[in-house]
């Protein structure tokens, strides 16, 4: 990778963490597709008992410990966009790997 191709891409992350920050706000305060679909049937509310999971982290968009205002949705949004660049960035590490294996 040359470094024209590490510069766009750092800037291109710093830009999507500076949108997941930003735009999470604003993009949790309304509910989602599913959720108004829902709501507009009548069927947001559900007929059985909700099986509990394990609790969740990005609870409602937001880190619980730092409250559901401004900053508990923005850390939520980039620690959100920074597991999934992890996850990428893994998966595509091991694929490379195997692919190198294959031609050998």
């Amino acid at each position: 990778m040359n470094a024209y191709d590490r510069e766009t891409l750092v800037v291109g992350i710093l830009v999507a963490l500076a949108i997941a920050g930003v735009v999470s706000y604003f993009a949790s305060a309304s509910p989602d597709g599913l959720e108004k679909t829902q709501e507009e049937l009548g069927a947001a509310e559900p007929v059985h008992k909700a099986v509990e999971g394990p609790p969740s982290v990005f609870e409602e968009y937001h880190l619980a410990w730092l409250g559901e205002g401004f900053w508990g949705n923005a850390v939520a949004g980039v620690a959100g966009s920074l597991l999934v660049l992890g996850l990428v960035l893994a998966a595509g590490h091991l694929l490379r790997r195997r692919g190198r294996r294959a031609v050998t």
